[in-house]
């Protein structure tokens, strides 16, 4: 017996891999802004509250940077992972630690 509309059958195929595909680059996105997310907000943190007292103005100012390399290194894999050119705009969000901590560092 065969299948009386092979066409809508592979339309559905279709839209089905590519949900899934949307699926799996959202969970990748999560996981990568989590993990870096949270790496980048407790060294931010932890320098606002006691970086310079506990490791000297150089060392700070030196994690400080690492704070927005880190950040970097989030938001350009998010993009990467979605299909966007890393050199988008939106991988400035990746300094937002970075500025945000700014005015306990500097």
């Amino acid at each position: 017996m065969s299948d009386p509309d092979p066409g809508r059958r592979d339309s559905a195929r279709a839209a089905e891999e590519q949900s899934l595909d949307l699926v799996q680059r959202l969970v990748m996105s999560t996981i990568v802004w989590v993990v870096f997310g949270f790496l980048t907000v407790a060294l931010a943190a932890y320098l606002a509250v006691r970086g310079e007292a506990d490791l000297g103005r150089e060392r700070a100012l030196g994690l400080w940077v690492m704070t927005g390399v880190i950040g970097i290194v989030a938001a350009v894999a998010t993009l990467v992972i979605n299909r966007r050119k890393p050199w988008h705009p939106l991988v400035l969000l990746g300094l937002l630690p970075l500025v945000i901590s700014a005015a306990w560092i500097l």
